[in-house]
């Protein structure tokens, strides 16, 4: 059988897009650290709208838990590395495509020399740590990059510019220095308590925010809202990089929740806004010499709000 051409693949793209724009699309590199849940999902999205080059790292392999939401994860492919597989894909997608593979762990360095010769760098590690990382040397070497943040059936989607503001500020992360100290912050439980809206707003179960909480869960996800946090994402960098139309750059972001789905900005009037606002300031109290009693205070707070939703939940 004769290989259908690019054109051919992606025909109906062509009712869009002009050749220009198209030809953008396949021409643009993207870089994608962590090819799981989202990563995975937003490159075989890409791949399928004609996006031609990508860099893939990912040092893990598919396991059993990741069957509920990863898009390429199937009984044949548990064991074996993400980044690989997602590779595989993209060929089998568009054989012309120019995939270029890493399978191990990179440290920033590597990762900062990779940055440099892409259009988009999305940072989908699962350590949220360690994507802060790579979103700060986005944006020191003037690269666009894609922050998609699901969790439950709650998402932010937005894309962070190079003069833009950081993802810290969308998040309510505190811009600490250093990576041990960012991976330290978010596994201590007084942190932790700062996302008390995945029981409200993401629909964890208390139980499993306990185990979160206590017993380093890790963040519950389900496979609707993570394809549909793709989707949006990758429309984004889209936009971005065909120009067609104005993508949602923070200040602006895409909050979407089981109900629906809208454009907020940062520090403007929601839930959200008070929530960063909170983690921040709060996290800088802890350091004082409140912090004693505001841990006091939070312990008997977690006690209360537990009772609660576990009353709510029933």
């Amino acid at each position: 059988m004769t290989m259908p051409s690019y054109r051919d693949l992606f025909a109906r793209n062509y009712g869009i897009f002009s050749e220009v724009e198209q030809e953008k699309l396949r021409r643009a590199k993207i870089l994608i650290v962590g090819c799981g849940g989202i990563g995975g999902t937003v490159a075989i999205i890409l791949a399928r709208s004609g996006v031609g080059r990508f860099v893939l790292v990912d040092f893990d392999q598919y396991e059993p838990t990741n069957m509920n939401r990863q898009i390429v994860c199937f009984a044949d492919t548990i064991g074996r590395n993400k980044a690989e597989v997602i590779g595989e894909q993209i060929l089998k997608i568009n054989p012309e495509a120019e995939v270029e593979i890493h399978d191990r762990l990179l440290n920033h360095a590597e990762i900062a020399v990779l940055i440099t010769g892409v259009d988009i760098v999305f940072p989908a590690a699962d350590d949220f740590a360690f994507s802060i990382l790579i979103f700060r040397d986005a944006q020191r070497l003037g690269k666009m990059a894609l922050l998609a943040v699901p969790s439950g059936t709650w998402a932010n989607v937005c894309l962070i510019s190079p003069h833009g503001p950081p993802v810290e500020d969308l998040e309510g992360v505190p811009k600490l220095k250093t990576y041990e100290e960012l991976r330290c912050m978010f596994q201590t439980r007084k942190y932790k308590f700062g996302t008390y809206d995945y029981p409200l707003r993401a629909d964890w179960r208390i139980d499993y925010y306990r185990g979160f909480i206590e017993d380093d869960l890790p963040p519950a996800q389900l496979c609707p809202s993570v394809w549909l946090c793709s989707s949006l994402a990758a429309v984004e960098v889209i936009k971005h990089l065909t120009g067609r139309w104005k993508p949602v750059v923070a200040p602006r972001y895409w909050m979407m929740t089981k109900n629906r789905i809208r454009i907020q900005r940062i520090n403007g009037l929601s839930v959200q806004t008070l929530l960063v606002v909170q983690r921040k300031l709060l996290w800088h109290v802890f350091q004082t010499r409140l912090g004693p009693g505001l841990e006091f205070l939070q312990n008997l707070w977690w006690r209360l709000f537990y009772r609660w939703m576990k009353y709510h939940q029933k």
